[in-house]
């Protein structure tokens, strides 16, 4: 993989992910306020113009300095190149077309930089004065897809030129993985006959070239194709070819960010009217496409980021689109004019911001406002994200949005009976300090009329009877996030069942199914009032409305269920099963006499970004799922650098490190690790599974050598997380919780490769976390805090043995070159 780089940060060319955002605001020749800028020798602000890049997701920065009107180009760029080096993160992209200038710029730069660019036109000449500079430097260029024959325009022209490219670089030693191919891209606003396909072209240019050079990357100039419009359709148009271009193979565009929208974003009607131009379905394409904008609202400040709203619309409506859309401005004033317009007679204050009326009669009318708009636009919502339209982040914004409209709407209710749907006790069960769910469960219960009785997390058992008592709750919500916590769901319903409640049980979180809470369900007899597994929020928003309408008949349905979907009992564990036959391996050399060691200053931050799988951020821990999840994923990459910036920024994380080497040795199914104060042994399970493997087979039984970590984000994340919530902010909440959780899993790895190669290893050094299926019991957590004390590092353990900070994790690591994950 191709690596860029700065002096303050590294980015692979081929993101994932894609693409590669290229910013191309500092450039003289594309962007009027630069070249001002380049004639007005204002070194300040073009870095000012490139911080505002950064900012705004640019990934690396495109910089030409070239104009007509001065002759001192070499001199400027080396000035300016210097001063973005020292002040900017992202790689920089040298853009010029002399040969002298790159490579001075080249020397000037602390890091990897881009050529911005090679072509084969005319007689080669600048290909020629480019690509030694390439070889010399181990540098990547943009290869234009420009021939002698001049700019390819098909698609297969456009691939055999890059093929030109190719071949003509062998002469010099360079390596496919240098070429950048811009296929090029032409405009589609001229509306001749010559430039129709083009854009089609383009898309299966990139196709085409991806598929012969797979080790090469490819780019697009992206503002081209609109060139010549006005700035809403441009932006319109550029963000659904751009859509296009990643989907056919797109790893790297040039573009303003600020210029881009999210592709499901776009109304409807604009999409379908730009994709008829870019794939060219209808002559007249161009025509209809201007003659929609030219009537369409380009939405709130002429952004077009949000659809707009319709003034002309009743107040009830509008409430309504702007919890659908994530508007967040205006919708108090559309409340109370919602809940005037419900009024025989309404009262207005001057400024329309309160009404002035009897409070039964103001009390009735906010409910109808309630009923008839608020509460419609988030079922809407909760349906769009069954169906994939949305991203989870994306729910929390409406949820934001109905909380301020719900807010305002109550201060027209008169507190009574009935005015609630019904009343929910909530909580993370016992010993559980995981409460991100839980807490978005809440949020959309209230959104949704219903009264909810947070608990919090860690609750005991009698905590959850004594509230639920108290309140006279239609039902209780438990969540957990491990299969150890989880059991105290079946401790509930086992004293439920004992006691006679009455009780129904919605039950959530990450280590449940079906399965185990319908075994929950019915070992000791069918619990009466019901136990349901609900896979996300909204699944116990139905499960919650179906039991306030239609208790019987639900369940009715849950029995018949349970009858159909019996599950036979797991079979008995042998109590013996035989030792795998892994093999017995030397064990390292202690890199130092064992002991443990606390690092905090010493952690190199930049590598452990480097290793946050924003894959799994993204997908896992972001909600990035489905078609609203694969259609985002280009804006969550901007997301993420976003986060970055402000984690940094205000200190959020405080990460730190304990982690030890000790003596130890097998002993069938236990590892034990010898200190001075005594044995400590870790019993594992041995797997079914055809290989019998335990965790223990990975270590010799007369004297071996093994290692423990323990991670953390610190407090200051959890903190913050907490009070956002408390604040209403649950989206941030969201977003910096799902952030640290990867940052801690990128801390973990970092931490695990430090200790591979203090032990010397080129292969094996695996590390295995409790909770996962080769070692389960967290409780072993306890013997870990024997012989690391994270203490020292801010980590404590709950009573069940989980990690506080929640972002924590630890593990013990295995050194054994054959070592595998494995299930029991």
């Amino acid at each position: 993989m191709t690596t860029v780089s700065s002096a303050l940060k590294a980015v692979d060319i081929r993101q994932t992910p894609p693409p590669l955002i290229i910013g191309e605001r500092v450039n003289a020749q594309g962007s009027r306020k630069a070249k001002e800028m380049v004639l007005a020798d204002d070194y300040d602000g073009l870095v000012d113009l490139a911080r505002g890049q950064a900012e705004d997701g640019a990934q690396c920065l495109d910089v030409c300095v070239a104009t007509t009107e001065r002759s001192d180009e070499k001199e400027f760029m080396v000035n300016l190149v210097k001063r973005l080096s020292l002040e900017v993160e992202p790689p920089l992209v040298v853009d010029s077309t002399d040969p002298a200038v790159v490579e001075t710029a080249i020397r000037q730069i602390p890091g990897k930089p881009v050529i911005n660019s090679i072509n084969l036109e005319g007689d080669g000449s600048r290909f020629a004065g480019m690509a030694p500079i390439m070889k010399k430097y181990g540098i990547p260029a943009i290869a234009m897809c420009i021939g002698p024959d001049g700019m390819a325009k098909t698609a297969e022209q456009k691939l055999r030129t890059a093929e030109l490219l190719v071949e003509r670089g062998t002469e010099y030693g360079l390596e496919e993985g240098q070429y950048i191919f811009d296929v090029l891209t032409f405009t589609l606003a001229t509306g001749q006959d010559e430039f129709l396909d083009s854009g089609v072209q383009t898309l299966e240019g990139i196709r085409l070239v991806k598929e012969r050079f797979p080790d090469a990357h490819t780019v697009l100039g992206l503002s081209n194709v609109s060139f010549g419009l006005e700035p809403h359709p441009r932006r319109i148009i550029n963000s659904v070819f751009f859509h296009h271009a990643v989907k056919a193979g797109l790893d790297c565009v040039i573009v303003n960010p600020r210029d881009i929208l999210p592709y499901p974003e776009i109304p409807t009607d604009q999409r379908e009217a730009a994709e008829d131009l870019v794939f060219n379905r209808r002559p007249d394409a161009l025509a209809a496409l201007l003659a929609l904008f030219a009537k369409a609202d380009p939405g709130r400040g002429g952004r077009g980021r949000e659809p707009a709203v319709d003034p002309g619309w009743p107040a009830g409506r509008r409430a309504n689109h702007r919890i659908i859309n994530r508007i967040r401005e205006g919708i108090e004033r559309d409340v109370v004019m919602a809940i005037a317009e419900n009024l025989d007679e309404p009262v207005l204050s001057e400024d329309g911001s309160t009404i002035a009326m009897d409070p039964e009669h103001t009390h009735q009318a906010a409910i109808r406002t309630l009923n008839d708009s608020l509460l419609p636009a988030m079922k809407t919502v909760g349906e769009k994200f069954g169906a994939g339209e949305l991203i989870l982040p994306f729910v929390l914004k409406s949820a934001e949005c109905m909380k301020a409209a719900v807010s305002e709407l109550e201060k027209y209710l008169v507190k009574k009976e009935g005015a609630s749907k019904g009343r929910l006790v909530l909580g993370t069960v016992y010993g559980d300090v995981h409460d991100i769910g839980k807490n978005l469960v809440k949020t959309i219960f209230q959104n949704n009329g219903y009264t909810v009785y947070d608990l919090g997390k860690q609750v005991p058992l009698q905590r959850f009877l004594e509230k639920i008592d108290e309140v006279g709750a239609d039902a209780v919500g438990l969540s957990a996030l491990l299969v150890n916590t989880s059991r105290e769901m079946k401790h509930f319903v086992d004293h439920a069942r004992k006691s006679g409640m009455e009780i129904p049980v919605l039950c959530g979180g990450a280590a449940i199914n079906s399965s185990f809470i319908n075994r929950v369900a019915t070992e000791g007899g069918v619990y009466g009032p019901g136990v349901f597994y609900c896979n996300t929020m909204f699944d116990g928003l139905k499960t919650m409305d179906r039991l306030m309408a239609d208790r019987e008949g639900l369940l009715a349905e849950w029995r018949d269920t349970l009858s159909r979907s019996r599950t036979p009992e797991p079979a008995a564990v042998p109590e013996w099963l035989p030792r795998s036959d892994t093999r017995v391996v030397s064990s390292p050399r202690l890199p130092v006499t064992d002991g443990t060691f606390v690092l905090g200053e010493e952690i190199n931050l930049d590598e452990v970004w480097g290793m946050v799988d924003r894959k799994s951020l993204f997908k896992l821990s972001w909600g990035l799922r489905g078609r609203a999840g694969q259609e985002q994923e280009a804006e969550h990459e901007r997301l993420y650098m976003d986060w970055k910036e402000r984690v940094l920024r205000e200190h959020l994380f405080e990460p730190r490190i304990v982690y030890g080497y000790f003596r130890c040795f097998s002993r069938r199914d236990s590892l034990v690790v010898r200190r001075s104060s005594g044995e400590v042994a870790f019993d594992f399970p041995r797997s079914t599974k055809l290989k019998h493997l335990c965790l223990a087979d990975y270590f010799r039984d007369d004297d071996d050598v093994v290692a423990f970590q323990a991670v953390t984000v610190g407090r200051a994340a959890e903190r913050t997380i907490s009070a956002w919530n408390d604040e209403g902010r649950i989206t941030d909440a969201y977003y910096l919780h799902g952030l640290a959780v990867e940052y801690a899993e990128g801390l973990a790895e970092w931490t695990n490769r430090r200790i591979r190669d203090e032990l010397g290893l080129k292969r094996g050094c695996l590390r295995y976390s409790w909770g996962y299926p080769s070692c389960p019991d967290i409780t072993q957590h306890r013997l870990v805090w024997r012989l690391l004390e994270p203490e020292r590092a801010g980590m404590t353990l709950t009573e069940a043995g989980q990690i506080v900070p929640e972002q924590s994790t630890a593990a013990i690591i295995v050194h054994h070159p054959d070592a595998e994950y494995f299930t029991l």
